[in-house]
């Protein structure tokens, strides 16, 4: 009898110590009571003010789906009211960090470190948290997490694993050829864009993002490069003085080869762009100037220290003082919209939820209205 009890009793501590250290046990899950409520519509007012702001990382950018204000932080995610800032969910793992983190699709997807490193990943509905899928991984610890419509993108310099977005199937990977490391990964719905640098030359690859198959490549001058975007076309910025910008078409017909010093990428600040119409808007970090793909010439330049976001007809920046409103055609003025109080982070984007502005950077979310 006193034997049965002793060995009921190592069970029970046994039991407990499994417990304690299961990843189960470390998950805190909070999932919102229903889906988030559609904002109203309408342009922001002619003088804002922050209304909220947040802590993010690793990464921040783009935190904006489904309604929800989506923030990282060391050992998981929380989504929230964008109105408020109040939480509506959160995922936290005490005994992991997340590694990165992305979403699209109304899906965030996040890869988590343990002992083992970055291996495990799962996807989240944005505006609930509610869990969509899990599946061990085995990326490395410099993972960059990038995603596009039903394409999550792990990127390091030694190679790109492509996953579902809204389900954990394995799609594709990718390895550099010998002797080459990849320096910048972006996805898009003209694929999957690659730039490697290599022993001897710098190049440009185009992956088809269901299959992974190379479509094209094009040559590159050396140094640092940035992938502005794969939507519409694929432009490559250089990140030294040279100022090279370089636009291809899906199909890799070279449209826009510029090289001037003006056009140099803050060496800090991400820089990105986005395809409106024949003029391709880009960001450097600390100016917005918009290039004609038809005629390989800039239309112009104007002060911009964030990644713009559509407003009416036009793109609205923060040039370190207001928000301003510039026509997409000609750059000019349209409207300005002054900021009262804390100005807004620099180095992100912009995005709009109605009538409300969301600035995010890698550090940091704002709301102003």
């Amino acid at each position: 009898m006193l034997r049965w009890v002793a060995a009921t009793a190592i069970g029970a501590v046994v039991l407990s110590l499994l417990w304690t250290g299961s990843d189960y046990a470390n998950t805190s899950l909070r999932t919102a009571a229903g889906e988030p409520s559609q904002p109203v519509e309408g342009e922001p007012a002619s003088r804002v003010t922050m209304t909220w702001e947040a802590e993010t990382g690793p990464a921040g950018l783009g935190p904006v789906q489904d309604h929800t204000v989506v923030i990282g932080e060391d050992h998981g995610l929380r989504g929230l009211d964008p109105v408020t800032g109040v939480e509506r969910w959160h995922y936290l793992r005490s005994t992991a960090l997340l590694c990165d983190w992305t979403a699209a699709d109304g899906v965030v997807v996040a890869v988590f470190r343990t002992d083992a490193g970055c291996n495990e990943a799962l996807a989240l509905d944005a505006g609930t948290g509610q869990r969509e899928w899990y599946r061990n991984v085995n990326f490395a610890a410099e993972i960059s997490m990038s995603s596009t419509n039903q394409l999550t993108v792990a990127a390091t310099p030694t190679g790109v694993t492509v996953l579902g977005t809204t389900s954990n199937g394995l799609r594709w990977r990718y390895d550099p050829p010998e002797n080459c490391r990849i320096s910048d990964t972006v996805p898009g719905d003209v694929g999957v864009a690659v730039t490697l640098d290599c022993a001897s030359s710098a190049s440009l690859v185009l992956l088809d993002g269901f299959t992974g198959e190379q479509r094209w490549s094009g040559t590159l001058p050396a140094g640092a490069a940035r992938i502005l975007t794969a939507d519409g076309v694929v432009g490559v910025l250089a990140r030294d003085l040279t100022g090279s910008l370089q636009v291809f078409d899906r199909d890799g017909v070279e449209l826009v080869a510029l090289r001037d010093p003006s056009l140099g990428a803050d060496e800090v600040v991400q820089p990105a762009a986005q395809l409106l119409g024949d003029r391709l808007a880009v960001f450097t970090g600390s100016t917005l100037f918009a290039v004609n793909v038809q005629t390989d010439a800039i239309e112009w330049f104007v002060p911009a220290l964030n990644l713009p976001t559509l407003l009416g007809s036009g793109l609205l920046v923060f040039d370190g003082t207001d928000l301003v409103q510039h026509d997409l055609v000609t750059g000019a003025e349209l409207r300005r919209i002054t900021v009262d109080g804390p100005v807004p982070p620099t180095g992100g984007r912009l995005d709009r939820l109605g009538s409300a502005i969301v600035v995010s950077t890698a550090e940091a979310v704002a709301v102003y209205r």
